[in-house]
């Protein structure tokens, strides 16, 4: 038995996976983690909030701990927007790696979308064409990556400086926000993807993923908790963003937080990653989407070893 374990530290959510080898393939035995905001007030700042750090240094620290119990024999510690931009980065890194004793890895926008791409579309089972292009959107809270290419194999790749929490800060100051924030919200978001669509349109499959997309499908099943066997592949049409977009729109964050199924610390940001998945599919011109429960870490998993 072979376990390894990948952390990844986003702008809002740190995400652990612990795979074990069987056969020729790497299966899931548990998947978690917990929003801690590092990138909280990052755009205006330029540095990570001491109260972050600890929350995600803290957040890692636990999350080892478990891992270890479950006998993870090889670490993986990966950061991406939050750490790739803040001024002080260099002393959170210094921090965490003797916290932990694990080198973390600062991936770049292009690594971030290719193992996001690699991620996503690993073990899909619909039937697909060998030749099939797939465009890949994943949105997390301080950047969009998407990408082109066939099954697992990317081709082309952009990183967008837009995700949830930047434009949570940026545009949706109210509690709820008004219909006017939410408005300039959309256009600078369809503004910024803009150099992405013709990916979008070009592929003949969309796949979304990211903490949103996976909120999504939740809320689409009528989860209580996070099932990612459930939700890997599950179709998902504009109709449903927008019905989730509106009905939480309309509602503070303490009432967002009651909704069955979501994430703790989610609620603040949950309404500008609905709008940028609600961007994605239009500027893609595409009526249906899948949605992925697998992104950057099963793409790093299936790269680095």
């Amino acid at each position: 038995m072979f376990r390894v374990a990948v952390i990844d530290i986003g702008t809002n959510a740190v995400r652990y996976l612990l795979a074990e080898r069987k056969g020729d393939e790497w299966v899931d035995v548990e998947v978690g983690g917990s929003i801690t905001g590092l990138g909280r007030g990052l755009a205006e700042r330029g540095e990570l909030a001491p109260i972050a750090i600890e929350a995600t240094i803290g957040a890692v620290s636990a999350f080892m701990r478990r891992l270890k119990s479950l006998d993870a024999k090889m670490f993986f510690l990966l950061a991406t927007e939050a750490v790739r931009s803040a001024s002080n980065s260099d002393m959170f890194i210094e921090r965490l790696e003797k916290t932990t004793g694990v080198n973390l890895r600062i991936l770049s926008a292009e690594e971030e979308a290719r193992l996001a791409f690699i991620g996503a579309t690993s073990g899909l089972k619909l039937r697909f064409h060998k030749d099939a292009l797939f465009a890949v959107a994943d949105v997390g809270g301080g950047s969009t990556e998407v990408s082109i290419g066939k099954l697992q194999q990317p081709e082309r790749w952009l990183s967008i400086p837009v995700g949830s929490r930047r434009l949570t800060e940026q545009f949706l100051t109210d509690d709820p926000p008004t219909s006017e924030q939410i408005e300039a919200c959309r256009n600078f978001a369809i503004e910024q993807l803009q150099p992405a669509a013709q990916m979008l349109r070009e592929a003949a499959v969309l796949v979304l993923t990211g903490g949103t997309a996976a909120q999504l499908g939740v809320f689409r099943l009528n989860l209580r908790t996070f099932d990612a066997s459930r939700i890997h592949g599950l179709p998902i049409r504009p109709e449903a963003i927008r019905e989730w977009l509106e009905r939480l729109s309309k509602i503070p964050a303490s009432e967002r937080r009651q909704v069955p199924g979501m994430e703790w610390g989610r609620e603040t940001v949950i309404i500008a990653g609905l709008l940028l998945l609600l961007v994605v599919m239009e500027l893609s011109g595409k009526d249906t989407a899948l949605l992925s429960a697998r992104s950057v870490m099963h793409g790093a998993l299936l790269t680095m070893l």
